[in-house]
């Protein structure tokens, strides 16, 4: 249980990382712009994203990858990150136990 918190943390705080060095970029180049998830993964480990890709495309459905993984690898970093982050907290949170009397 303690391992999906420490998970729901580190994505909530990569969230704003990414966050702010959308905001750093913004700030140097005069427009604002937020980074999508597929750009984020490609500067982090293209070999990876484009292996994912093939595989995808060659072992399940083209249409998959198209449909499902696409809209998602162009969606803002931040959000992919925060949403799953949130999520964890949530799930996963220490319930108070109720007392009786």
């Amino acid at each position: 249980m303690w391992l999906f918190r420490a998970l729901g943390w580190i994505l909530l705080f990569s969230s704003l990382a990414v966050l702010v060095g959308d905001g750093i970029t913004s700030l140097q180049m005069g427009t604002f712009r937020f980074v999508a998830a597929g750009e984020l993964w490609y500067r982090l480990d293209a070999g990876s994203l484009n292996l994912l890709q093939s595989v995808i495309q060659r072992y399940i459905s083209a249409w998959i990858w198209d449909n499902a993984f696409v809209p998602v690898l162009l969606a803002p970093a931040f959000v992919i990150l925060l949403v799953p982050g949130i999520l964890l907290l949530l799930v996963m949170r220490k319930r108070r136990r109720q007392k009786f009397f």
